[in-house]
């Protein structure tokens, strides 16, 4: 009877060994997938409004009154449209005269010499004008261009007849170049400005602001990686990733990075290999070596 106590005694320490061993060995589960090859493009993201760089300023030609307005802001007009008509002082004399008789309008047609959008309208009907005084604006649609704002120290990385994009608030995207350089800065913001041309002519407002996306830096075939991969120090100085060495262990590999966009990264070195798997998710906070168990492997497309 002792030697089976005994025996039994043995068997349940065995057992309790083997269960420490495995909770000692117990694996990460984790998601890897491996480097690809491809052409990397950091950007400059500068803001730019949109503004027509040529209007036409409509005066007039007489001093009287507004008699009547034939346009809106907003309106677009033909060439030699009728935009007011404009009674002169005299006629408006002759007029309020009751012991005269004579037939005069005295009425002045005011008619534009090229066609384009009423930006602005100075004075509507009924009110006194001088000779010369503005009564409204003509923007020239062809003309829209973006003025783009430039930090004074990035302005010496601009060089004209760059090509950009000009990104719209609804993600809406349109080619562009930089076309010519404005001799004046923005007193308020420091900024010197640039004029971007657009490709192709698009009917769009005057003063929206756009993102302008110029190239600041591009590598044509880069080895790279998902940010996921990629894990750093408080500092953000060093840079490592957690590579499979076979299909339970994952060792530290420092390494140095390049240019990033919104989701990888570039690998300056260690050189790696198209067959080498990386942790994506399950990597934070592990050690130079982790015991690990991969439940997803995410290919990336060449």
């Amino acid at each position: 009877m002792a030697g089976i106590i005994t025996l039994s005694g043995l068997t349940c320490c065995k057992h309790t060994a083997v269960s420490s061993g495995e909770e000692v060995r117990s694996s990460i589960p984790v998601t890897v997938s491996t480097v690809r090859t491809q052409q990397m493009i950091t950007y400059h993201e500068l803001s730019g409004t949109s503004t027509f760089l040529f209007k036409a300023t409509i005066k007039a030609p007489v001093t009287g009154y507004v008699e009547s307005m034939e346009i809106n802001p907003g309106d677009a007009i033909e060439k030699n449209q009728l935009l007011f008509k404009i009674k002169t002082k005299e006629a408006t004399a002759i007029i309020n005269d009751t012991l005269n008789n004579l037939n005069f309008s005295g009425i002045v047609n005011v008619r534009t010499t090229a066609a384009g959008l009423i930006s602005s309208i100075d004075h509507p009907k009924g009110d006194y004008v001088a000779e010369g005084d503005q009564l409204c604006q003509i923007a020239f649609p062809e003309s829209l261009v973006f003025v783009l704002d430039v930090p004074f120290e990035l302005a010496g990385t601009i060089s004209l007849n760059t090509p950009c994009e000009v990104v719209l608030p609804d993600s809406q995207v349109i080619k562009g170049i930089i076309k010519s350089h404005l001799s004046s800065m923005s007193s308020s913001s420091q900024t010197e400005r640039f004029i971007v041309k657009l490709n192709k002519h698009k009917n769009l407002p005057e003063n929206l602001v756009g993102k302008i996306k110029i190239v600041k830096e591009s590598v044509k075939t880069a080895v790279c990686l998902p940010k996921t991969c990629i894990l750093t120090d408080e500092t953000i100085q060093s840079f490592w990733v957690m590579k499979l060495i076979n299909d339970s262990l994952a060792v530290k590999v420092p390494v140095i990075t390049g240019i990033s966009d919104e989701k990888y990264i570039q690998i300056i070195t260690p050189v790696f290999s198209a067959s080498d798997f990386f942790l994506t998710s399950g990597n934070y906070g592990l050690g130079d070596t982790a015991y690990v168990k991969v439940i997803k492997s995410t290919l990336n497309e060449q």
